[in-house]
């Protein structure tokens, strides 16, 4: 089996169970506000403003929106379908929503116990599309930061996975060689097309027993985080 010294890590919902801290923040957030007034249950909201928000981030990873567009177009969008535009209101949760999102501890199950397994071992360094202010106080709150070397966000270059520069700075910052350096991550797309593009072994946390339809096949796939201890 191949050697490998450095691993770069995806964070949300490769380690940090992102889905379920922003379910509940956004929870608390609509009770909070009183979105009730406007929609017919919390689920209403998500299902308006989670199909926006992926587009949304489509469009951010490509370059075509910045982030304060990203931010004002996703949270604006609830409101202006049920027919209540309020820029103001709009605002005001995505801040409230922002800032309850890191406070929340919770980890994918096994996260503790690989990097346990894998801190004397190798180099880490997290590689992610989250904004700065947010992923350093994910990692504060959930007690990662000490496991990692670096933090290395597409924030610091304005540049997303899976465009290939950000992953040739992610290995000039680490001074990582792409030979012995493999990529962790849950988004076949960005993660995993992203690293094998410049030529990264990856493995493919398929967490949901997603199909590929990708045009390659991953280094490893797993299904589990506990899977990655046979492999590394």
């Amino acid at each position: 089996m191949k050697k490998y010294k450095t691993l770069f890590i995806d964070l949300d919902d490769t380690l940090y169970d992102f889905s379920a801290a922003s379910r509940e923040s956004f929870r608390e957030t609509y009770d909070l506000l009183g979105y009730e007034r406007f929609f017919d249950s919390f689920d209403h909201f998500m299902q308006i403003y989670e199909p926006r928000n992926r587009e949304l981030w489509v469009l951010y990873g490509e370059g075509k929106i910045d982030k304060p567009t990203l931010n004002r177009l996703r949270y604006s969008h609830p409101l202006e379908v049920v027919g209540h535009p309020d820029e103001e209101l709009a605002a005001r949760f995505c801040k409230e929503a922002l800032g309850r999102i890191p406070q929340k501890n919770v980890l994918i199950p096994g996260a503790i116990e690989l990097l346990d397994y894998l801190y004397p071992k190798y180099e880490m360094f997290i590689l992610s599309n989250g904004f700065v202010e947010l992923q350093s106080r994910k990692m504060a709150t959930t007690g990662l930061t000490k496991y990692f070397k670096r933090l290395v966000l597409s924030d610091e270059i304005g540049i997303n996975k899976p465009d290939p520069r950000l992953f040739e700075y992610a290995l000039q910052v680490s001074g990582a060689h792409r030979e012995n350096s493999i990529m962790i991550g849950d988004m076949f797309e960005t993660d995993i097309a992203g690293a094998a593009g410049i030529g990264l072994d990856q493995i493919y946390f398929n967490r949901w027993n997603v199909e590929c339809t990708g045009a390659f096949e991953p280094t490893y796939t797993v299904n589990n985080l506990s899977e990655i201890r046979n492999i590394l």
